[in-house]
């Protein structure tokens, strides 16, 4: 790769992120050019812009980049903590200009029902041919709700279970969540509850190793709901 200074040089002044955001604007400027400009400076041996593009590159685009975790960051080439630490920064920001007030406290399995139920009824199922619906409740330290979020894709299986537990720290931790419970919402026939019974088991254990609170799992279907025995 050309080093930062070769590559710096090769680019006209006016051409520079920093000069194209003041003449155009953001909505002017390139995704890449857009990370640079979180970046600062470049990987070693590499211009800013170069090192943008290689992380755009390794992780599929700007949705994904900016969905990561700290930790996620870390395992891609060239990113170290400060990296790190600036992208999840303006991700954060972001969300917290973007996020609604703080919900209800969730203070009982009950709420989290309740939560979940209102999820559902805000937002019908998109015809997948689903009957039940798998929500991870995110909350705050103080327990109040911040999001509902569905994961896709059934129950059955171990390797979907494994795939499951990752998805769900992953969207707690991802949306600046301290603590989080697990519904499950279908109809009057559930089905999979030994699986969704290993699901939260394992989520319990992976939990406090991330430094996140498990509240309960809930199984609802329509009216009524129960914890998970």
């Amino acid at each position: 790769m050309t080093s930062t200074r070769e590559s710096l040089w090769s680019v006209a002044p006016e051409d520079r992120p920093r000069e194209r955001l003041a003449r155009l604007g953001p909505g002017g400027l390139s995704d890449s050019e857009l990370v640079a400009l979180v970046l600062g400076s470049g990987m070693p041996g590499v211009n800013v812009l170069d090192s943008a593009g290689s992380l755009l590159r390794q992780t599929g685009g700007v949705t994904e980049l900016m969905t990561m975790t700290v930790g996620e960051l870390r395992s891609l080439k060239g990113v170290g903590v400060a990296t790190a630490g600036r992208i999840v920064a303006v991700a954060e920001l972001w969300r917290r200009a973007n996020d609604p007030p703080p919900g209800a406290v969730l203070q009982s399995p009950r709420h989290v029902a309740d939560a979940a139920r209102a999820h559902v009824a805000a937002n019908p199922a998109g015809g997948d041919g689903t009957d039940s619906v798998m929500l991870i409740v995110v909350a705050d330290s103080e327990l109040r709700l911040r999001v509902v979020v569905p994961l896709a894709g059934g129950l059955s299986g171990e390797p979907r279970a494994h795939s499951l537990v990752a998805s769900a720290l992953h969207e707690v931790l991802y949306r600046g969540g301290a603590a989080f419970a697990l519904a499950l919402v279908c109809d009057d026939h559930p089905e999979g509850l030994a699986d969704l019974r290993a699901i939260r088991d394992v989520l319990k254990l992976a939990s406090a190793t991330v430094g996140l609170r498990y509240l309960s799992t809930v199984v609802v279907t329509g009216a009524r709901w129960a914890p998970l025995e």
